[in-house]
This record gives structure tokens, C-alpha cells and sequence, in this order.
């Protein structure tokens, strides 16, 4: 999907901003996702609760997309 190559290893909120802007549009979009600017500050900030909101957001996405093959080939 993405190389690890591509992100910065970083403790700057700005790069980290960045690095998330990057996985929003090559990893993310392909699942038709896009992380809310408002949750990516929280995330950067280390908000406790966001990993999981976020985790949970893309475990329904996942299903949704996994139920939309399943009905697509029955």
C-alpha cells in the first residue's frame, strides 16, 4: 500500500500532521476513509480514547467493505 520510507520518524507535531495527511491519501482513501483534521490533532497530541475511536472507525470500514464484496459475489 505505502512504504515505511515514505513517513518521517519524528517527535514534531508538524511532521507528525504531515505523516498522517500522507497515510490519510495513499493508505486510508483506498478504503474510502479519511481521518477528520480535528482527530488527527488529537492524535498527534496523544488524546487519550483517539487510537481506539480511530481503530474502531477503520474496523467498521473494513466490515462494511468486506459485506459490499460478500454481496457483490452472492
Amino acid at each position: 500500500m505505502v512504504e515505511l520510507h515514505s513517513f518521517v520518524p519524528t517527535s514534531s507535531t508538524a511532521q507528525k500532521v504531515a505523516n498522517w495527511g500522507h497515510l490519510n491519501r495513499k493508505v486510508l482513501s483506498k478504503l474510502n476513509l479519511r481521518v477528520p483534521e480535528e482527530m488527527i490533532q488529537q492524535l498527534v497530541q496523544s488524546r487519550p480514547g483517539m487510537a481506539e475511536q480511530l481503530l474502531q472507525l477503520l474496523r467498521e470500514k473494513i466490515q462494511e467493505r468486506q459485506r459490499q464484496r460478500k454481496a457483490g459475489a452472492g
